[in-house]
């Protein structure tokens, strides 16, 4: 596995998946490994969002993947590092990318992962 093909796939349905993506001929994606990007607030007095990769459809035997038609997908787009670690640990090597120094010096962003 490659986390270069790693993508963020957003649905019309509003899900959010994380997995190895592949266009076929068609057009439609073929998605391996995935997993649901879950949010929650887990703190209700904090505005923070937490983020947890839940199974996506674990209930099936679609190990060599599932497509998804064109359209109805919203948009592809590439995931930050964390999460990218996030679903290493799940279903890579388990290896993190390091982070940027220099960004993680200046960075405001908050991202809370959880595992799910």
């Amino acid at each position: 596995m490659s986390l270069k093909s790693v993508k963020l796939v957003r649905l019309i349905s509003g899900e959010e998946l994380l997995g190895e993506v592949t266009v076929l001929d068609s057009g439609n994606v073929k998605l391996k490994n995935s997993c649901q990007v879950a949010t929650s607030y887990a703190d209700p007095t904090s505005a923070t969002a937490r983020i947890g990769l839940a199974p996506f459809l674990p209930y099936t035997n679609a190990k060599d993947g599932v497509e998804v038609q064109q359209n109805y997908i919203g948009f592809i787009t590439e995931p930050v590092t964390e999460l990218l670690n996030e679903y290493s640990k799940v279903f890579g090597s388990g290896l993190v990318l390091p982070d940027n120094a220099l960004k993680a010096a200046t960075s405001t962003s908050n991202h809370g992962f959880v595992k799910a």
